[in-house]
């Protein structure tokens, strides 16, 4: 200890006191992650008395050379730590940036998948609600059971809680998910970069959605993903949110404003398909297509695999303020997706694109800014979703062995190739957003958590750990029930939403 004796004018049992204090707030700090400066502030209790263990005068001077000898005493890692935890307002607006994406565009078709009447909304809404209460839900068990078990991933918790042997399917959902994310990313580029190229006047094979494809796939894609470091990106995920919430804006202004109602100005300048359908085919809430919905909202409220990282790195964690930091996130993330779905279904009812920008006019100036925005967004957010597709196949096939740079641009040319066809072939982004939410989403928010708890739960109280409880039992519970709900919504929601697409006439 950095403590000159000359200093302290006390006897040794005093001096060895120090120490196991000094001793007590590494212990602490190591396994309770509390801030330094809180556990330094709590100065022993022989510092508190008078003069006869020291003078009072020399109690400051003791304390900042406490304070200075605990960090050159923790390992490094655990100072960087410390140093990097975020405040919960701060991790609430990152929260709200990871969630909210293009996904938010396509839910006014969830609803016309069912209805074209403006009551329709009152379900969607709930619809909307109760699963982003459910995804809060788990997105806090993810976060609790890993701290709970001391792992800092979803996969390190399927591990350590479930077994080894099958963490295989938490690896295939970290792939399937960012690979469907960049395929809804490509079509949806496609479409807003052919409304923007007709909209000045280009017109014919360059105005069409697989041309703008290929051009924004080769002039941005391919060399932004191909980058070796994405940080230079992180600040368009930021913005991201911004041009989400003008988007937003712009479309309760057009509602408002009544600009495509019929006879209204821009009304004649949409496609007669993509023109504004109401009351023609009604509401039917027992139709199979209102899976789509539940399909789409696994998407928006999906970013569980983040969970771990939000917990961690949230300054004097606890489960009480984790709680906080998910209201706050998932609560403005809702209520955005309830805006959004209310705007654009209010305007366009059963005639709701996949994506609605899709909807409005190419002759619209608002619509123009907004899909620039988008466009802008999505091509900056492009290379993290890659990225993250890239490392989970690296983590299935090289089992964490070293990846050179000609196989990470090799593999990068290969997963782009892959989501560039299938944008290529399929028009409907909303088809992909339900689907890779029906599939990846169920089993990540639904499955993957409550399995995870049960059989965490499980062992603790097997070993006398923890003891059950009515809370507890209903807990467990509910989480059987979540399990069941993703398989439903994963078998179902994916037959349904191929139907939806590809065979109309069935459903």
């Amino acid at each position: 200890m950095k403590i000159s004796l000359l200093r302290i004018s006390t006897s040794l049992a005093a001096l060895a006191e120090v120490k196991a204090f000094s001793s007590t707030c590494t212990h602490r700090i190591h396994h309770a992650n509390a801030p330094i400066i809180h556990c330094v502030s709590q100065v022993p209790s022989w510092s508190k008395r008078s003069s006869s263990a020291m003078d009072h005068r020399m109690q400051a001077p003791l304390k900042v050379a406490i304070a200075q000898d605990i960090p050159d005493r923790l390992p490094p890692e655990l100072v960087e730590e410390q140093e990097n935890k975020i405040s919960l307002s701060s991790a609430s607006f990152n929260l709200v940036k990871t969630l909210v994406g293009a996904g938010v565009l396509s839910f006014p078709a969830g609803v016309a998948a069912f209805a074209d009447v403006p009551r329709a909304l009152v379900p969607a809404t709930a619809i909307l609600c109760i699963l982003g209460l459910l995804s809060a839900y788990s997105f806090y068990s993810i976060g609790r059971t890993c701290g709970e078990e001391n792992v800092a991933s979803l996969g390190e918790a399927w591990k350590v809680t479930v077994s080894e042997q099958s963490s295989w399917l938490v690896d295939l959902a970290c792939f399937v998910t960012p690979l469907g994310t960049a395929a809804s990313f490509s079509i949806m580029l496609g479409d807003l970069f052919s409304s923007i190229f007709r909209t000045f006047g280009v017109s014919g094979l360059l105005a069409s959605r697989h041309a703008s494809i290929l051009l924004v796939t080769f002039s941005a894609l391919y060399p932004l993903c191909s980058l070796k470091s994405l940080a230079a990106l992180t600040p368009a995920s930021i913005l991201g949110v911004f041009c989400s919430i003008i988007t937003c804006v712009f479309l309760g202004f057009r509602f408002f404003g009544g600009a495509y109602v019929p006879g209204g100005f821009l009304y004649s300048s949409v496609a007669p398909s993509l023109q504004p359908s109401f009351g023609i085919k009604g509401m039917n809430m027992l139709s199979p297509s209102c899976l789509i919905l539940f399909s789409m909202a696994a998407t928006g409220y999906m970013c569980h695999f983040a969970a771990p990282d939000f917990y961690h790195s949230l300054e004097n964690n606890s489960p009480k303020r984790f709680k906080k930091l998910i209201a706050n996130g998932f609560g403005a993330t809702a209520l955005l997706s309830v805006f959004f779905t209310f705007f654009g279904f209010l305007t366009f009812g059963g005639a709701s694109s996949g994506m609605i920008l899709n909807n409005y006019s190419t002759r619209d100036f608002g619509a123009v800014v907004c899909r620039l925005l988008t466009a802008g967004t999505l091509i900056c957010g492009y290379p993290l979703i890659l990225s993250g597709a890239r490392s989970a196949l690296f983590a299935m096939t090289k089992n964490g062995a070293n990846v050179t740079e000609s196989l990470r641009l090799n593999a990068t040319k290969l997963l782009l190739s892959a989501v560039t066809c299938i944008a290529l072939v399929l028009e409907n982004s909303g088809f992909v957003v339900s689907l890779n939410g029906a599939i990846s989403g169920s089993a990540i928010i639904y499955i993957f958590p409550s399995v995870m708890f049960l059989q965490s739960t499980k062992s603790r109280l097997s070993s006398g750990v923890l003891k059950m409880s009515r809370s507890l039992r209903a807990e467990r519970l509910l989480n059987k029930f979540m399990i069941g709900l993703g398989a439903v919504l994963g078998l179902l929601g994916a037959s349904v939403s191929v139907l939806e697409s590809f065979f109309p006439g069935i459903l």
